[in-house]
């Protein structure tokens, strides 16, 4: 696309907030998509933010407090010259090896499929998140989408923000 490619950012945090696993992600598949340019500066801001925050994601993975669940990363995959994020499941991290499970159906790529576990690069991640007392926690890159979204479904979005 004219040299540029754009990321394609899931809304599948449903499935995840409903505590759906991946069965409830299927029926789900079929959310919105948001096309966000590569150059965006908020959602680059957003994805360093949500980096910089890796550290606590880790450490609440690794001992995971009272009353929180749902631990998902968003990973980049690039398949030639398309790049789509997507939500994961099952985060797993042994050391500084990390795997995770795709969490929707790609729509731009058919370098993986829904329900396959990945390997992950710590520098192909884009994001994080998990749910303490149903709220989530982190998703950096959704607080530059709820711009992007009409105001009464990005109100929504918001109220289930542990920090709007």
């Amino acid at each position: 696309m004219d040299g540029i490619f754009r990321r394609y950012i899931y809304l599948l945090i449903v499935a995840i907030t409903l505590g759906c696993g991946l069965q409830g992600v299927a029926a789900l598949a079929e959310d919105a998509v948001i096309n966000v340019p590569n150059e965006d500066e908020a959602m680059n801001a957003a994805i360093a933010k949500a980096r910089a925050g890796l550290p606590a994601f880790w450490a609440a993975l690794a001992d995971p407090p009272a009353e929180t669940e749902g631990y998902a990363l968003k990973v980049a995959i690039t398949d030639g010259d398309n790049v789509e994020h997507f939500w994961t499941a099952d985060v797993r991290r042994d050391g500084e090896h990390i795997t995770a499970v795709i969490a929707n159906e790609p729509q731009t790529v058919s370098t993986v499929t829904q329900g396959q576990r990945v390997d992950v690069p710590d520098a192909d991640i884009s994001d994080w998140m998990y749910l303490r007392k149903g709220k989530i926690v982190g998703n950096e890159t959704l607080r530059v989408l709820l711009g992007y979204m009409p105001e009464e479904e990005a109100a929504q979005w918001k109220a289930m923000l542990e920090e709007p």
